[in-house]
């Protein structure tokens, strides 16, 4: 059976697997590896088609076309979580809007390469039916030359990429989104998946926890960046007027615009930083916490206009800890849904937990991939502290479970 038969099957009104099965069961693995080439470049062309035709809109542009290029090629690697390097300053802030959206097409380019995949045979090494693994290792293969494409185009440019950086575009980004192409797959079949990616070694605690544990920190991430979103209303006539004094008029104001919404998530992790009690950085020597905003000579971006006035906070500045704690304990209820009713009061307290520790960590692994360098000298070390980040989370996400926990087992002894 293949992969487009088994999905056929779950859906609606299809109770005759074979009626509807056409195409080829043993695809070639090389439709695959044209799969992961094409997935490659158009996502790659999402990104320099825009830069292009800024350039060639731009009147008193002076780079050449395939220096344009390759400015786009550097701004491709960036977002799939590359660092590009512009002489001595490394660039390292990860628009994670846009890592997202160049994931979506890499988990769109997967899931065609395994359109009439067979999954019956052996598993190739424990893991997937052989068919299925060689059509999706072409893939993978077809898709690091689209990352090749776009380290050649860099060349072109001003920037280069910092080899060790590579790893996330070629590994990280098609590796993610291989799992997000197998799942609706995995779901319907467990067999497809090999012992070797059973996971049995996983404890079930923490099995049952990962769902409400990524479920909490999207929930955590879309508070912070409504902060945000409200931040940028009451300070709109601020934001507009260094829009206007940066001067990207026509085909530039887009751009930038564009580049602002990419960081959005970025800016959300910078909230959830500040409502944790750790603050973030901006600049060296500005940064905003619990205790108030300190001055500091921003950069001209917009979207910073939004930040506080320097100067103390009220002291019930710190009352934002609750949106964090409400978090947790709506984490627990999701986690307290995964175990039996009457469980013990050890076994549902450590589901809680651990999925209060799944969105911590996951908050903190985004930080650690988006924050980081966006130039040099005063803007070497931008965004949250990710180790702090991490144990604010940690400690306040868990109150709240705490607080769930205990009135379900109140609740229980009525």
């Amino acid at each position: 059976m293949s992969v487009s038969e088994r999905l056929r099957a779950v859906r609606p009104g299809s109770d005759d697997v074979s009626a509807d099965a056409g195409g080829e069961p043993g695809r070639p693995w090389w439709r695959g590896l044209l799969a992961g080439v094409m997935t490659g470049l158009t996502s790659l062309v999402i990104v320099v088609a825009p830069v292009l035709l800024a350039w060639l809109v731009e009147p008193l542009s002076t780079a050449t076309g395939w220096q344009a290029a390759g400015t786009g090629g550097a701004l491709w690697l960036l977002a799939s979580g590359a660092h590009p390097v512009i002489g001595e300053v490394t660039l390292s802030l990860v628009p994670l809007l846009g890592t997202a959206l160049l994931l979506a097409v890499a988990w769109l380019g997967a899931r065609e390469a395994m359109v009439d995949v067979s999954t019956d045979g052996e598993y190739w090494w424990g893991t997937l039916p052989r068919p299925l693994a060689a059509s999706l290792g072409a893939w993978w293969a077809g898709y690091a030359v689209g990352v090749g494409v776009a380290v050649g185009l860099s060349v072109a440019g001003p920037m280069r990429v910092a080899p060790l950086s590579l790893v996330l575009p070629v590994v990280v980004v098609p590796l993610v989104a291989l799992v997000l192409a197998l799942r609706p797959v995995a779901i319907d079949d467990p067999d497809v998946l090999g012992p070797r990616l059973g996971f049995a070694w996983v404890p079930d605690t923490v099995r049952r926890a990962v769902r409400p544990g990524l479920t909490g920190a999207a929930v955590l991430l879309g508070c912070g960046v409504a902060v945000v979103l409200a931040a940028i209303a009451m300070s709109w006539d601020q934001v507009s007027t260094i829009s206007a004094a940066v001067a990207a008029g026509g085909l530039g104001s887009v751009v930038l615009a564009g580049a602002q919404v990419a960081a959005l998530p970025n800016l959300g992790l910078w909230a959830v930083s500040f409502m944790a009690g750790p603050g973030f950085r901006v600049v060296e020597g500005g940064s905003v916490s619990w205790s108030g905003s300190k001055g500091g000579l921003l950069p001209m971006v917009p979207v910073l206009a939004a930040l506080p006035q320097p100067g103390g906070f009220p002291w019930y500045t710190a009352l934002s800890v609750l949106v964090v704690v409400g978090v947790g304990a709506f984490v627990a209820r999701r986690a307290l849904g995964t175990v039996a009713r009457l469980s013990r009061l050890r076994t549902k307290l450590a589901v809680a937990v651990t999925a209060c520790a799944v969105t911590a960590l996951t908050l903190a692994v985004l930080d650690l991939v988006a924050g980081g360098s966006a130039g040099q000298f005063r803007l070497s070390a931008v965004g949250a502290p990710t180790g702090r980040l991490f144990l604010a989370l940690l400690l306040e996400l868990s109150a709240g479970a705490l607080v769930v926990v205990v009135r379900d087992a109140w609740r229980l002894r009525r």
